[in-house]
């Protein structure tokens, strides 16, 4: 059946490697798991629009996508009229900090008189999820930027005290610069767990019931776990 004929779905997604990761052209972990929901059934046709990690609250209210993957409700969407699947991955945030030999990981137990460095509009537990800029610069002494690798590079080089990581993209990173390994001191506890899940807007077809019937079909048939491998995620 040509794409024309089924239901257009509109998948949002921001830069958050690596499951949007813009640098990296179409391998992208959402990117692939649409292309495997459009091949796995014919009934709908899922579709890409891009957003940002800012605006995609605001182009949601302007009806510009329904659906958006590997997002948790307690990242601003309270109060939206919208509904979450199952959790289809777990994951999180660590803290990284240059290696030294005074540094051990009591260092990750007080951000006083340190700076924190993170990516702009994301929301982290040492902040209560509040993801405001002034608030994060005066309450946190934080630098927010746009670049994952950056964020990284800023804790190698001692740039940033502590940068706050996705921990799905710091093993990526880390398999691509091994010699980093050596350079920095990874926390063992998390900033946040995230069990990331898929977000449905209320009254749209699919709903949260059949996304997770979907879901559990392709993970039953061992697509799932061949699209997170591709990524060495669990």
């Amino acid at each position: 059946m040509p794409a024309n004929a089924q239901q257009v779905v509109k998948v949002g997604g921001y830069e958050f490697p690596p499951f949007v990761d813009k640098t990296a052209g179409s391998t992208s972990l959402t990117l692939d798991l649409i292309a495997a929901l459009n091949t796995f059934q014919k009934k709908y046709h899922f579709q890409f629009v891009d957003t940002s990690s800012k605006r995609r609250f605001i182009n949601f209210d302007e009806k510009k996508y329904d659906l958006i993957f590997f997002e948790a409700l307690e990242w601003g969407w309270q109060g939206k009229a919208i509904e979450a699947t199952d959790a289809i991955m777990h994951g999180g945030t660590v803290y990284i900090t240059r290696a030294d030999k005074s540094k051990d990981q009591r260092y990750f137990d007080d951000f006083k008189g340190k700076t924190i460095w993170g990516i702009l509009g994301y929301h982290y537990g040492f902040a209560n999820f509040n993801a405001d800029h002034e608030f994060l610069k005066k309450t946190f002494n934080a630098h927010m930027t746009t670049s994952h690798d950056g964020l990284i590079e800023a804790a190698v080089t001692g740039r940033a005290d502590i940068s706050v990581v996705v921990k799905e993209y710091l093993q990526i990173y880390l398999s691509k610069h091994p010699e980093v390994h050596k350079k920095i001191l990874v926390s063992k506890k998390f900033d946040a767990v995230n069990s990331y899940t898929i977000l449905v807007r209320k009254g749209i077809n699919p709903d949260v019931a059949e996304l997770n019937k979907l879901l559990s079909d392709m993970e039953n048939a061992g697509i799932l776990k061949k699209l997170w491998g591709k990524y060495n995620l669990k």
